[in-house]
């Protein structure tokens, strides 16, 4: 089954609990998305942003919502992202596109940038060494 959601390409997969899920960036956010990794990360790192901007939700940065000056316009569609996400996270990525009254195109541009500017600001590294610590890793070699 496939079907279109606010621009998005959709397809469920039942058996996996994931969709398949088309999202077009622009080539600016694609370049931001995937600086330094090449093309073929732009699916994870794409998982990656949205995972990252929704457990930003609610910390009272002023970046994290939606830009108020950009809801009129529709991002360009120069670059389709394919990947395989966990239902739930897509849900939940839908229901805050709904919820900020913007389209799933638009947040997942928005969420592709807000993922880089933390990645230069060095808080996803901070993230995954908390992560590591808490899951009683080892944290790696400096």
């Amino acid at each position: 089954m496939s079907t279109t959601v606010e621009g998005a390409g959709v397809t469920r997969d039942e058996g996996a609990g994931k969709r398949h899920v088309t999202l077009t960036l622009s080539e600016f956010a694609f370049e931001a998305l995937t600086r330094e990794q090449g093309a073929a990360m732009a699916p994870a790192r794409m998982e990656g942003a949205l995972r990252c901007y929704l457990g930003d939700r609610g910390v009272g940065r002023p970046a994290w919502p939606y830009p108020g000056f950009l809801r009129g316009s529709e991002p360009q569609r120069d670059v389709e992202v394919e990947l395989r996400i966990a239902e739930p996270l897509w849900c939940d990525f839908t229901a805050e596109a709904s919820r900020q009254d913007v389209s799933v195109e638009q947040l997942a541009e928005h969420a592709a940038f807000y993922f880089a500017a933390e990645l230069d600001a060095g808080r996803v590294t901070q993230r995954i060494l908390d992560d590591l610590e808490s899951s009683g890793g080892d944290r790696p070699a400096d």
